[in-house]
């Protein structure tokens, strides 16, 4: 039998281990290829805004304001588009021939733009009152009603020139306006307490 080896005291000799290294595989490098950049049309991405613009008045039943932006995604170069615009004018036309009353007079106009101050839309609320002050320029409520469509609309200078014909044509106008919160945008500027309190500038 195979003695174990032993030392110089007697004891025997421990066997070392021998580390094996192992060599780990480096790891593969991928290689992406490079996707090119596709760059909108600036044609289609107006095109595409103009029709959604035309939606969402669509949504809001401003079938005219709609009928413009669609018309304008008919000029562009996005034909699909241009197909989905089209069958939504069809229905705004629709939609206007059922909804939209005959105005006929100057009152009716009047009465059309006081249910849009009411409801916020004050762009077609002043359209339908200068449209109703060309049938009746003399009228002191129309002159009236769009100096403070203007004056919602921050329009300081108009507002204030339309108040001033207005209160020249209908001196109650002064006494209106006073209370009107509508006109709460001019009651920092001196020409409109000069406008409705008038007596106060004949004090001073």
């Amino acid at each position: 039998m195979k003695q174990a080896r032993r030392g110089l005291k007697g004891k025997p000799l421990k066997r070392k281990s021998l580390k094996v290294t192992r060599l780990r595989p480096k790891p593969k490098v991928v290689v992406r290829p490079k996707v090119p950049r596709v760059v909108e049309d600036p044609r289609i991405k107006l095109a595409r805004e103009q029709y959604q613009q035309g939606v969402n008045c669509l949504s809001q039943h401003k079938y005219e304001r709609a009928i413009a932006y669609f018309e304008k995604v008919l000029e562009g170069p996005a034909a699909e588009l241009a197909e989905r615009a089209r069958v939504h004018m069809n229905i705004c036309n629709q939609r206007l021939e059922k909804k939209i009353p005959a105005w006929r007079t100057a009152e009716d106009h009047y009465n059309y733009a006081v249910a849009q101050i009411n409801a916020g839309n004050l762009a077609d609320a002043e359209d339908h009152l200068a449209k109703a002050l060309k049938q009746a320029p003399n009228a002191g409520h129309l002159h009236y009603a769009r100096a403070a469509v203007l004056a919602l609309r921050a329009d300081v200078e108009a507002a204030l020139t339309g108040l001033k014909r207005a209160i020249e044509l209908d001196v109650q106008n002064r006494y209106l306006a006073r209370n009107d919160s509508d006109f709460d945008s001019l009651c920092e500027d001196p020409r409109f307490a000069d406008l409705v309190y008038p007596e106060k500038g004949l004090e001073n």
